[in-house]
């Protein structure tokens, strides 16, 4: 019995160094690194690439006039975002800004259909996600306009 267990628990240790470095080896290849305060992208800006937050924080703002922007949102890991313009190739809806170090994979969607080939895993992760994107999506809706399901 002891053996059994052993061996369960080095298959969930495996099976976590393995995510480490299929993380390690998609971030060598897509990664991005951004200092605090670095524009990621900017509203208006065309584009195809998604992102998906490893580590740090990302803040979505708009541009209300010239040089003034409000925040919309704040964003952290296991998000995503980039979909829209991925999705429908249209111009990016805000402009995102790095509020701490902060570590993104950056997927075009060649590089976006290869993962989902590769490491299903990761494919799950990454269709969780938009899944939360689509969900908090409608929830504003509903809570702004008052439209009810």
């Amino acid at each position: 019995m002891e053996e059994e267990l052993a061996h369960d628990y080095d298959l969930m240790k495996l099976g976590f160094e393995g995510e480490r470095a299929i993380t390690a080896d998609l971030f060598f290849k897509y990664g991005r690194t951004y200092k605090p305060k670095e524009i990621i992208l900017k509203e208006g800006d065309r584009g195809s690439e998604v992102y998906l937050i490893i580590s740090g924080r990302v803040v979505v703002t708009e541009r209300i006039v010239k040089g003034s922007y409000r925040v919309l949102n704040s964003l952290g890991p296991g998000e995503i975002f980039g979909e829209m313009a991925m999705l429908e190739n249209q111009a990016r809806s805000a402009t995102l800004i790095a509020a701490v170090d902060t570590k993104l994979l950056c997927l075009t969607p060649d590089n976006f259909e290869k993962i989902f080939k590769t490491h299903p895993r990761w494919a799950f992760k990454i269709l969780v996600a938009l899944g939360r994107r689509i969900q908090a999506a409608f929830t504003h809706v509903e809570t702004h306009f008052g439209v009810k399901k």
